[in-house]
């Protein structure tokens, strides 16, 4: 086992003890002699290592240079020359030492010899020393640094005139392990009979032994259980064999996994060490059994070295994914790969290789085996290993510290009692050591009673301990602390001198390590100190203008009497003296004091805060100033805080108002002032009745200046139509911004009265088509009651043109019934333009309040309608040129149609006028538009052809009442925002012209009266027909029809489908008064396909309803409608005609409506 720490210098004085071996006592040699420069002059000239059999060994450095380094635990000749190099030819004697230290500060050793020697004589002493702890490294270069320093001394007392020879030191590099792999225990594992080791076995002795391994780690079957490591003594890098692992002239074998383990044999069944100091290793029982030996593996403990490397040689290569590498093994392996390193593959041609193993494993142990890995794939001789050397610094547990302070020395420190500035000792200290240490540090003052209030203290690395005794933190190797040690002067300490000492101690034995002992002079002076009694911050909080007393402490901590002025200073210049009050513990007020030594007062520093202070924390500077000879003054600085102080007023411009709920706005003035201390801004809020509809013309107000600023805001009373009659109650809150709970509200009251307002939309029906002398249409318009009471209504109209016809149905005496508020009536209006109506018209609807009278008021509005009569310029139909038919067929008439919008297309339906020039179609057999053309979408800008076909036979030629006959064929083009018309002519010729005479006329007259009752009857029958083909190919009613918004064009490949295009979907949701539908969802929703279409004009039209004058009583109205509606025309409803219904469409459609509508 390897020795114990606390054994080696208990060696180390057993070999101080034993003999020392001289060589010759008195040796003159002439190459020591130096050029004389005092008559005594003794000198250590030189130091040398080893003898002929203890050899030192030596290291090549990169530059060639020889450092010669011994090894641990083997005894090693340390030759020391002594000279006297004086020129005195008398004897002179002289005392030789020779010590050997430790890189850490400790003396390991030291023997001492006399000697007298006369000038230019020499001494040679040789000693005998064991190393036992290695001290060695390589730097990065692969120079070897490092080593235990040997010391040799020379005493030649007084007459030694020179003493700068006197000391000699030199560094000896001690080396951990050196074997040069001569020896191992391998076997025969290629079954040739041939063991290719030495086998020399050696107990105890560490060697180099094989083991083979499958490439699962499991041992291989004999013979491969030796493994493939096998020594060769051809060209070794050191001695005379070294390691392989492939026979002579042949390949390594495949798919192994063979190491070669660095350990010892032993005869024992125990790995304790033996004597190598190599310490504990590990049992193997498996090479063990391989070899019928107790074989323990060797471990490195890599916690027991500072610093550590490895030396090895190789050469030669490896195949592809085949490896040698040095395995350092602690449970986990770490690995040096021979196999990457760029080694030379010339044989014989060693690479000297360095592995810093100092991070390997660094705080466990491990064991060292060479492993050889191979696979199946391309082989060859493999990597040839020599040499084995370990360099390192260990770990040894003495220790020594290098300390530098700041201290004054040789001076003292110079103190004054209570010193602002006491004194304070700073010091590095340095663990010169190479394991981790614990330092006491403890500080001391010869005057005990200081220690009463605890003056010192130390700052170390120790988070947490102050005091004047303290066990540091660990200190790493080479590493160092910084240490702080601090002496407070105690208050009133008399004029005197002590010692300050300080004590650096090992942290568990307390051996000491480093002493100081400083100085400290106290001299005479004056102080005070002036403190809070109770630490706070803010010292006191006061709003502006109030008075606060801050309890202030005053000792007298100098070591002489003195009196005390008292005062202060402001950091804010709208502070001043009148602001700072001092009294005593009785509330007297006072400006100084006389205090006897170590003396201490109670006093209040009373603060008055001016009238007009913003908020915030003002810095105080309280004062005791000393009155002459006492030269001294202390101070104090105190925060004050003055808080917001949050003062706002609000002030309404009046707090009552009285308004009609008309929707007209008015408002009332606040003014906000801000008595506070701060600009201060302000969240608006009402609290009041919703329906109201108050607001604030600002959420939120800009900051308002202090100490009497003001805004204004408005409060807004929008005055909605229908709120109740009564008095309201408004609250308007203001809450502060930086602090929400303040919050300042003022009342106000609004009282409505019994408000009368009735308010009628215009209507722009302008965009509407509307044509002189069509029938009258109806519209819906609605009269709001926007008081706040019910009412009823008188109605009237005003127009603008006299051609304009125009009244309301539904009235009671030209009355409303009773409107509740906020509701409306819809009144149906009927109206119609007369012929020759042209331009802009208007209707004016008059409503005036009954109520309203009651409270002797006169309340009315007006709303007006405006339309457009005639054409409105959005189309342009061109009609072709007139025509002469002479016989019987089809004539077909083209008229040009161009949408005149630039930028909408337009729905459009054409048709043939069948009214403006009757005569034609009892003189021809039809007028008709192609299907094709009925109905059709233009886009913007466009132009269609419509074609009229006019169908013509024999007899319409025959019977004509002339020779020749001419008529108008008129074209209406209907579209959603115009309605044209353009004619072109036709002129019939009679068959048989007849001549000129006196019986022609009457002839003529007679046939024509033959030839009309002939043609009534055809006319009968053409009508029929007619009438079935309209039926057949209408899609829907021929009647008049209005913009449709949400509409596409229905005509696909318009050229080939020759059916009647759909009819657009009738607008069953529309609301619009004005419509050309009357605005009536009721008749919409029923079923309008299913009504007959309209008869063709026959010779006698219906007569057209007499409506009665909008100023005629209502009842008299509906009688005259009643008595004047044509025979067989169905009574029209109550309520009057459908919304949108012309008379004639009541007269052909009017029965069927009845039976649709019948149930409700």
């Amino acid at each position: 086992m390897r020795n114990l720490p606390l054994t080696i210098f208990a060696i180390l004085m057993v070999t101080s003890l034993s003999p020392l071996a001289f060589g010759p006592a008195l040796e003159h040699n002439p190459t020591r002699e130096v050029s004389p420069r005092a008559l005594i002059d003794f000198g250590v000239s030189d130091i040398e290592l080893g003898n002929s059999s203890l050899q030192a060994r030596e290291w090549t450095n990169p530059d060639d240079s020889i450092v010669q380094y011994v090894m641990r635990d083997e005894l090693i000749q340390i030759n020391v020359t002594f000279t006297q190099v004086g020129t005195s030819g008398q004897p002179a004697s002289a005392i030789g030492k020779m010590q050997i230290w430790h890189p850490v500060g400790v003396m390991v050793a030291e023997w001492s010899v006399n000697m007298t020697l006369s000038g230019g004589q020499s001494f040679r002493a040789e000693f005998y020393w064991t190393p036992t702890a290695a001290q060695s490294y390589l730097d990065d270069d692969g120079y070897l640094l490092g080593g235990i320093i040997l010391r040799g001394i020379v005493d030649g007392g007084l007459a030694d005139d020179n003493y700068e020879n006197n000391e000699f030191d030199r560094l000896m590099p001690v080396a951990i392990w050196n074997d040069p792999m001569e020896n191992g225990i391998c076997g025969d594992v290629d079954g040739d009979g041939t063991i290719d080791c030495p086998n020399q076995l050696s107990y105890n002795n560490p060697t180099w032994v094989g083991a083979g391994y499958d490439t699962d780690g499991s041992v291989s079957d004999d013979p491969d259980y030796y493994g493939h490591w096998r020594m060769d003594n051809s060209s070794s890098a050191v001695g005379e064999r070294h390691w392989r692992v492939s026979r002579q002239g042949a390949d390594y074998a495949s798919n192994r996994m063979d190491r070669l383990w660095w350990g010892w044999l032993t005869p024992f069944d125990s790995c304790e060490d033996p004597g190598h100091g190599l310490g504990t290793g590990t049992y193997d029982p498996t090479v063990s059994t391989i070899y019928a030996n107790y074989f323990c593996r060797a471990r490195i403990r890599g916690f027991d070295y500072l610093n550590l490397q490895l030396v090895t040689h190789a050469w030669g290569s490896m195949g592809q994914g085949d490896t040698i590498r040095l395995e350092a093994d602690a449970g986990n392996e770490e690995f040096y790969n021979y196999t990457a390193m760029p080694l030379s593959t010339t044989f014989g041609n060693w690479t000297q290789l360095v592995w810093n193993m100092t991070d390997v494993h660094p705080t466990g142990d491990y064991t060292v085996a060479f492993r050889f890995d191979s696979d199946s794939s391309f082989a060859t001789q493999g990597i040839h290993l020599d040499g084995f050397i370990l360099f390192g610094i260990e770990r040894v547990p003495e220790y020594t510290l290098d300390v530098e302070c700041n201290d004054p020395l040789p001076n003292a420190y110079i103190v004054i009692p209570a010193d602002p500035t006491p004194p304070t000792l700073g010091c590095t200290v340095k663990n010169n050591g190479y394991v981790d240490i614990t330092l006491r540090v403890y500080t001391d003052v010869s005057n005990q009673s200081w220690m009463w209030d605890f003056p010192l203290r130390i700052e170390s690395n120790h988070p947490t301990d102050f005091d004047n005794n303290v066990v540091t933190k660990n200190i790493k190797p080479l590493e160092t602390m910084d240490l702080w040690v601090n002496l407070t002067i105690p208050d009133g300490a008399t004029v005197q001198e002590v010692d300050w000492y300080i004590h650096i101690g090992d942290g568990l034995t307390n051996f000491s390590k480093w002493t100081i002992n400083l100085p400290v002079d106290v001299t005479a002076s004056y102080s005070s100190y002036l403190t809070q009694k109770t630490l706070e911050n803010p010292a006191i909080t006061l709003l502006p203008g109030e008075t606060g007393d801050v309890l202030m402490t005053l000792k007298n901590t100098g070591n002489q009497r003195a009196i005390w002025n008292l005062g202060g200073t402001f950091a804010d210049n709208r502070w001043s003296a009148s602001n700072l009050v001092w009294t005593n513990e009785t509330g007297v007020e006072i400006t100084s004091i006389e205090m006897d030594l170590n003396e201490k007062l109670e006093l209040n520093a009373r603060i008055t805060t001016p009238e007009e202070i913003t908020p915030g924390e003002y810095a105080i500077t309280l004062i005791a100033s000393g009155r002459a000879p006492a030269n001294f003054q202390t101070e104090w600085t105190i925060n004050v805080e003055v808080p917001i102080d949050h003062d706002l007023k609000l002030v309404p411009q009046i707090r009552e108002m009285m308004a009609p709920a008309d929707g007209a706005l008015r408002w009332i003035e606040i003014q906000l002032v801000n008595d506070g201390n701060s600009e201060e801004a302000f969240d608006l809020s009402i609290a009041a009745d919703w329906r109201l509809g108050l607001e604030m013309n600002a959420e939120q107000t800009l900051g308002i200046d202090p100490f009497g600023g003001d805004t204004s805001v408005l409060l807004m009373f929008p005055m909605p139509y229908g709120i109740e009659n009564e008095t309201y109650q408004i609250w308007v809150h203001a809450t502060s911004t930086t602090n929400p709970e303040y919050q300042r509200s003022v009342q106000l009251l609004l009282t409505v009265p019994e408000t009368y307002l009735i308010e009628i939309p215009d209507l722009d029906l302008t965009n509407e088509v509307y044509r002189a002398g069509d029938d009258a249409r109806t519209m819906r318009w609605e009269v709001w009651n926007n008081g706040n009471m019910p009412d009823k209504f008188t109605v009237s109209f005003d127009k603008s043109h006299e051609d304009i016809t125009v009244f309301a149905t539904g009235l009671n005496n030209g009355k409303t019934d009773w409107i509740e508020p906020g509701s409306s009536v819809n009144l149906t209006v009927s109206y119609s333009f007369d012929q020759g109506a042209d331009g802009d018209r208007t209707v004016t609807l008059i409503a005036e309040s009954q109520q309203a009278g009651t409270v002797g008021q006169t309340v009315s509005a007006e709303g007006e309608a405006d339309f457009k009569v005639g054409q409105v310029g959005w189309l342009l139909v061109t009609p072709p040129a007139g025509v002469v038919i002479e016989d019987k067929g089809e004539v077909t008439l083209e008229f040009s149609v161009k949408n005149l919008n630039p930028s909408s297309e337009q729905l459009m339906r054409a048709d043939i006028d069948r009214i403006t020039e009757p005569e034609l179609f009892f003189n021809v057999l039809d007028v008709r538009v192609d299907s094709e053309d009925r109905d059709f979408v233009l886009p913007a800008d466009a132009t269609k052809i419509v074609t009229v076909t006019v169908d013509i036979n024999q007899e319409n030629l025959d019977n004509l009442a002339e020779n020749t006959m001419t008529f108008n064929v008129i074209l209406t083009v209907d579209s959603d925002i115009d309605k044209v018309s353009a004619s072109t002519t036709i002129q019939l010729v009679k068959t048989v012209q007849v001549e000129d005479g006196p019986d022609v006329g009457f002839m003529a007259k007679l046939a024509a009266n033959i030839v009309f009752v002939i043609a009534g009857l055809v006319a009968m029958i053409v009508v029929s027909i007619i009438t079935f083909r309209v039926v057949k190919e209408a899609r829907a009613p021929l009647e008049e029809y209005s913009s449709i918004e949400d509409y596409s064009p229905s005509f696909v490949n318009l050229g080939d489908d020759t059916s009647v295009p759909a009819a657009p979907d009738l607008p069953a949701a529309d609301e619009v008064a004005n419509s050309m539908y009357g605005g009536s969802a009721e008749i919409f929703e029923n079923k309008a396909a299913e009504m007959p279409p309209p008869p063709l004009p026959t010779d006698e039209e219906p007569p057209a309803p007499e409506f009665a004058s909008p100023d005629e009583p209502e009842p008299e109205v509906e009688a005259t409608e009643e008595a004047e509606l044509p025979p067989g025309t169905p009574p029209i409803p109550e309520e009057g005609l459908p919304q949108g219904w012309t008379m004639e469409q009541w007269a052909y459609y009017g029965e069927k409506w009845l039976e649709q509508n019948k149930d409700e």
